[in-house]
């Protein structure tokens, strides 16, 4: 028997050196990126495994989550290393609508979040953690279109149609601007 064999009627078994792959770590950065999927409302995209030194190990595990509507391009990547705390990538770019898909992309923004977390102390608090990604994405969606102003201009909203949203709103988004009160 070679010694790469296990050895089950002495009940020891023995293993070569090496690396080897943390299926649970996998599983958990997998099951992660799925319940970020369905918390967002979108399927998860595709989760790899970076192998630099063959199938035996890995030293990095990413997973990309696509949202996309209303001319916005929305990626999460979660990018994870065995026993080191997880980085979020925040990609939001805005289609302004005159051109295809791949070259119509007029502005774009990129945040990296870096939590001090692994994936498995994250897991347990993943919609929480869906709740903040949503409000990321809400700030980035808004910072994507600065420098933007001058199609905006273009747009032609009549004032009925203004006081018609205005009316829905129920409380009234523009109110009157008195000025401070100054003391005398």
């Amino acid at each position: 028997m070679s010694t790469q064999e296990p050895n089950i009627s002495s009940g020891q078994v023995k293993v070569a050196p090496g690396k080897t792959i943390d299926l649970q770590g996998v599983a958990s950065f997998a099951s992660l990126v799925e319940l970020l999927a369905q918390e967002l409302g979108s399927a998860s995209g595709k989760m790899t495994g970076n192998l630099p030194n063959g199938p035996a190990s890995f030293n990095e595990l990413i997973g990309e989550i696509d949202m996309n509507g209303q001319g916005f391009h929305r990626r999460l990547t979660l990018l994870a290393q065995p026993n080191s705390p997880i980085t979020l990538r925040f990609q939001v770019s805005w289609n302004d609508g005159r051109g295809r898909a791949d070259s119509g992309f007029t502005s774009g923004v990129t945040s990296d979040y870096y939590l001090g977390a692994t994936v498995e102390q994250i897991a347990p608090q993943g919609r929480a953690l869906a709740r903040y990604i949503e409000d990321i994405f809400s700030v980035m969606d808004r910072m994507v279109t600065l420098g933007q102003g001058n199609k905006l201009s273009a747009m032609n909203v009549s004032a009925a149609e203004l006081q018609a949203f205005e009316a829905a709103e129920g409380d009234n988004l523009l109110s009157e601007h008195t000025g401070r009160a100054t003391n005398p």
